[in-house]
């Protein structure tokens, strides 16, 4: 799915998942796997997604990126790509973000990770309220 300059879609799905894509944003779905037993794949091409997953989902969801790679149950994130670098940032619970170079990173809620074209992760942070707002702004309201 490819999305226009202006335009959002959010998408609701039945296991307690709902995916915000942002502005000029391409994303596909990877795999849906079985059972749930298994997190439902997801690949985000360029620009930028939101994701809530309710506490009950009995799965999980993966994102990969050109450069990244990551994986949470039952949270609120983001993740971005921008020129095949990618950031992801944890609103609420735990996200696990995965280099290419086979680093990872634990992020808790307010934090964040940039990871470079090359699939180098940076150190885990606390995004300011600026870069927070970036995000929330290119997600719009049901994020």
């Amino acid at each position: 799915m490819r999305t226009g300059q202006e335009e959002r879609v959010t998408l609701g799905c039945s296991d307690g998942l709902t995916v915000i894509v942002g502005p000029e944003t391409e994303i596909s779905v990877s795999g849906i796997l079985d059972g749930g037993t298994r997190p439902f794949g997801l690949r985000l091409l360029d620009g930028i997604a939101g994701f809530l997953l309710d506490d009950g989902s009995p799965g999980g969801v993966q994102v990969t990126t050109p450069s990244a790679v990551a994986a949470v149950r039952s949270t609120q994130w983001a993740m971005q790509v921008d020129r095949q670098a990618s950031a992801v940032f944890a609103r609420e619970g735990t996200v696990f973000a995965f280099g290419d170079g086979g680093q990872s990173v634990r992020l808790g809620p307010g934090e964040g990770v940039d990871v470079t074209p090359q699939g180098d992760v940076r150190p885990a942070v606390s995004w300011g309220a600026a870069r927070i707002g970036r995000f929330s702004t290119l997600l719009g309201g049901d994020w």
